[in-house]
């Protein structure tokens, strides 16, 4: 046999030879620091967030006010009137506006079943051209509901964590949602975080119809008819839903596209500004070079 042939050959005890157990035990470890690194940054983040909640909730819950419709029967059914009046104007694809007020905003979520979610969350009492401000309450969730094994190691304590407080929020209608925007919230101690404000910044008030259509995949009658308004504006204590039969729906793409295009509209003029100045430099520089240049006697 060839020097090749005697190379590549192996004995049996040298394929039954034992691996050294060094490589899988230090996988192992690697794989335990890997994931106590990971639990103690969980626990951290955890431990963090509950001791920045303390900052500014209450342990006493303070559910924001639900107005009485006792004795407003006939508030409420002008209310009612006006939305069928809107309906029917929408309908027949006749251009049509419906104005609310705080205390129709306030009716609407105390009478209305597809409020009830928000009902002691949100209440308002002013609205401004720019704004509806009012009074809020959201509950976080309660560090009892952590079980022993993690709040023992961590020290966190056991309370009910409350945003009771103000807030001023810009209203959004887009895509048939009805969205209220937080623009602050002032709770009745301390300051929220940014990072946590944002979190919860984003009340989707028209949520239950959009639950029901998940659950039925069936588009509610009310939703339907969100989906036709054109637009939402506001005025001194008015806030005023449109329809028009020439207007389409506001809609996120929509929106993407109108701020796409003007993107296209600055990067052209700057363009064309770019290249006029181009021109003009060139044609000061050609000037001053074709200029007679003055004799001086020596």
């Amino acid at each position: 046999m060839s020097d090749r042939s005697n190379t590549s050959a192996t004995t049996p005890e040298q394929q039954d030879a034992p691996r050294s157990p060094f490589a899988g035990c230090l996988i192992l470890i690697v794989i335990a620091v890997v994931i106590s690194v990971l639990i103690a940054s969980a626990g951290y983040s955890l431990k963090k967030q509950t001791e920045a909640y303390r900052d500014f909730t209450d342990t006493i819950a303070k559910p924001a006010p639900i107005e009485d419709t006792e004795g407003k029967e006939a508030e409420i059914n002008s209310l009612i009137q006006r939305l069928r009046h809107f309906d029917g104007e929408m309908a027949n694809q006749r251009a049509a506006q419906i104005t609310f007020t705080t205390n129709d905003l306030n009716l609407a979520f105390a009478h209305f079943e597809v409020f009830k979610g928000f009902r002691g969350q949100l209440y308002f009492k002013k609205i401004t051209p720019k704004s509806i401000e009012g009074i809020i309450h959201y509950p976080f969730r309660s560090t009892e509901d952590l079980p022993e094994f993690v709040r023992g190691p961590l020290g966190i304590e056991v309370r009910e964590n409350n945003l009771n407080g103000q807030f001023i929020a810009s209203p959004l209608l887009t895509d048939g949602k009805l969205i209220l925007n937080m623009d602050s919230m002032t709770p009745s101690k301390g300051t929220i975080p940014n990072e946590l404000l944002q979190q919860i910044s984003r009340f989707l008030i028209s949520g239950q119809l959009e639950q029901e259509l998940e659950e039925t995949q069936k588009e509610p009658e009310l939703l339907s008819k969100l989906r036709k308004i054109t637009s939402l504006t506001l005025g001194d204590n008015q806030l005023i839903l449109g329809y028009s039969s020439d207007i389409e729906p506001p809609t996120v793409k929509l929106e993407a596209d109108e701020m796409a295009t003007k993107a296209k509209h600055l990067v052209a003029l700057g363009a064309v500004i770019l290249i006029l100045s181009m021109i003009l430099l060139f044609i000061l520089l050609y000037r001053r070079k074709k200029r007679p240049q003055k004799l001086y006697a020596s």
